[in-house]
């Protein structure tokens, strides 16, 4: 996990080279591919707002999210993007003058970012913002990963369950959906699919999910009911499976590689996996759920 994203003096040069692209149009030009790298060093290459591992600097693994949406959105009247209502802040004229600013922008996984869309964090919306100063802290209604302590506001067991330590944080897990069962599946079933991906075959799925569980990045839980989603494979399979592999990198002899082999042979003839087409239909379905 991180807790805070702290630059060096090193980072100076880099923040101004990107502050630089002030009234241009939103690229991601070479400047913002180095910032980018340097947030996800920084966030340990973890989503700023559900800490999932990010494996991959590659598009669909992870989304550069303007804090503050930088455009206004379609459809946007006084009576929405002036609003305070919870059930409005989809609703924005956003805030150009923060496209560029460093301090706006921040990585996250694909699914975070798609359950945010637009979501406006500034507390008082009733006048229009014009300031070219970014707003102080008390008056962002929403995590802050630049100044706030991830976990002073967001609360994360070994099971990856999500509770709210703050306003702030409960912004967050309500908006990005942290607390929907269903939607944190689907989340490790595509997670399972990106570590999949390196080589394209099953073995390496129940592998890399177990290297999570293991790590603590994922719980057993999740993992067999990723794998079992995602490839059609019964849980109690996938569970030994996956326990198999624990017990070999927890120290176990050569008969827990052998048993893993032997039990995956039985049930996979064509070790093939799509990945990319797998994964399409998991995250359309992700991204479709209400906000």
């Amino acid at each position: 996990m991180f807790e805070i994203i702290n630059f060096s003096d090193d980072d100076d040069a880099l923040l101004e080279a990107v502050r630089g692209h002030k009234g241009k149009a939103w690229s991601a030009n070479a400047d913002i591919v180095r910032y980018r790298k340097r947030l996800l060093e920084l966030q340990n290459y973890r989503c700023a707002y559900c800490q999932g591992a990010i494996a991959l600097d590659e598009v669909g693994h992870r989304e550069l999210d303007h804090i503050f949406p930088k455009s206004t959105t379609k459809d946007c009247g006084v009576d929405k993007g002036r609003s305070n209502d919870d059930h409005h802040r989809q609703h924005t004229f956003g805030y150009p003058q923060f496209t560029f600013e460093p301090l706006n922008l921040i990585v996250t996984c694909k699914i975070c970012n798609a359950f945010k869309k637009s979501h406006d964090p500034l507390l008082d919306r009733s006048m229009a913002y014009d300031s070219d100063d970014y707003p102080v802290l008390g008056s962002i209604m929403w995590y802050y990963p630049y100044s706030h302590r991830y976990s002073d506001h967001i609360g994360r067991t070994e099971n990856w369950t999500y509770t709210r330590l703050s306003e702030q944080g409960e912004a967050v897990i309500r908006v990005c959906k942290l607390d929907k069962a269903e939607v944190l599946a689907s989340r490790f079933s595509i997670r399972a699919l990106i570590q999949a991906k390196r080589s394209k075959n099953v073995r390496t799925a129940f592998t890399s999910l177990a290297g999570h569980v293991d790590d603590k990045v994922c719980s057993l839980d999740q993992a067999v009911d990723a794998l079992a989603g995602t490839l059609g494979v019964s849980e109690e399979i996938c569970e030994q499976l996956i326990e198999l592999w624990l017990c070999y990198l927890r120290g176990g002899g050569v008969r827990h590689v052998e048993k893993f082999e032997s039990i995956l042979a039985a049930i996979v003839f064509d070790e093939s996996l799509d990945v990319e087409n797998a994964a399409e239909p998991l995250a359309r379905e992700v991204e479709a759920q209400p906000a």
